[in-house]
């Protein structure tokens, strides 16, 4: 798989050897699970509320200058979909189109461990620490969230951001160790996008067995999410939040009427590693009853 995510022929050649066995849409909450009870997909439409909506449009204008760098205007090419102008259309309402990632902890691309460490996204590195407080409800909500959907991941996570920070405050790296103390959610990143279309991909770096939050909110006409390769279309409609794997399942959007803003939250395995933190195993939905009845 090319590291864009894109890769038509592949993606073909798969749909002809597992075709899925229906073509759904969803509309209502739902849970998807495979023919071994692990999950694929959480679908919870309106799980955000109206005053976190506000927060993530407020913080999104807060992030203009930030996005309107992020888009590229030279030809478009497959590995650059994710930033290439074409992709972006113009806001009605004074929102800036553009494609960040904000991290208090990454590697950057290029600089690899063990022979570099992380550092602070260059998103963060002015204003960091008013960013990281200006996003804390919808971080908070992510991190419930992902609490619930991916109960191993969710501890793995949060074990990591502890020993990101430790290892921030031991080694004086003020900026990143000063970021994580603010930053609210058990995901290492976040991107935001900003009236994007997302041509269907999946998310080469990520891993099988991990879960990505994606939400997505504004004041834009019905919109629709495409999971090709599980055959489920389902209903993309501001207030929406999805938990699933961006590496199993293929996903895209097309372009809406309206501003949309999507806020996706991830984390990245060599982070995991650099902490020494295992991956984790898949979310079973045998694992999620009996938690239920753990935590009742």
């Amino acid at each position: 798989m090319q590291e864009s995510g894109i890769n038509p022929r592949r993606e073909q050649s798969l749909l002809e050897r597992f075709p899925p066995v229906d073509q759904l849409l969803l509309e209502r909450p739902a849970v998807v699970l495979d023919k071994f009870g692990l999950i694929v997909l959480w679908y919870l439409p309106g799980a955000i509320n109206e005053t976190t909506q506000n927060d993530m449009m407020v913080v999104t204008k807060m992030m203009s200058d930030h996005l309107e760098k992020s888009v590229s205007r030279t030809a478009a090419k497959t590995e650059t979909w994710r930033t290439q102008g074409s992709n972006f259309r113009p806001s009605e309402n004074g929102l800036t189109p553009g494609c960040i990632n904000l991290s208090p902890g990454w590697f950057l691309q290029g600089h690899p461990s063990p022979n570099f460490y992380p550092e602070v996204s260059a998103t963060l590195k002015q204003d960091g620490l008013t960013l990281c407080q200006a996003i804390q409800r919808p971080a908070v909500l992510a991190a419930a969230a992902l609490r619930v959907m991916h109960g191993g991941l969710y501890w793995s996570s949060l074990t990591t951001r502890l020993g990101l920070g430790l290892w921030a405050d031991n080694n004086q790296f003020k900026d990143m160790a000063n970021c994580l103390r603010q930053w609210a959610s058990s995901f290492t990143v976040l991107a935001v996008m900003c009236n994007r279309r997302s041509p269907l991909h999946r998310d080469s770096q990520s891993l099988a067995e991990w879960f990505d939050i994606l939400t997505s909110v504004g004041d834009y006409g019905p919109a629709r999410m495409k999971l090709p390769n599980i055959g489920i279309e389902i209903a993309y409609n501001s207030g929406v939040m999805i938990g699933t794997s961006g590496r199993i399942v293929r996903h895209g959007v097309d372009r809406v009427n309206g501003d949309r803003v999507s806020w996706v939250w991830y984390m990245r395995d060599d982070v995991h590693k650099f902490v020494d933190v295992p991956r984790g195993d898949y979310s079973k939905y045998k694992s999620i009853i009996a938690d239920a009845f753990y935590c009742s």
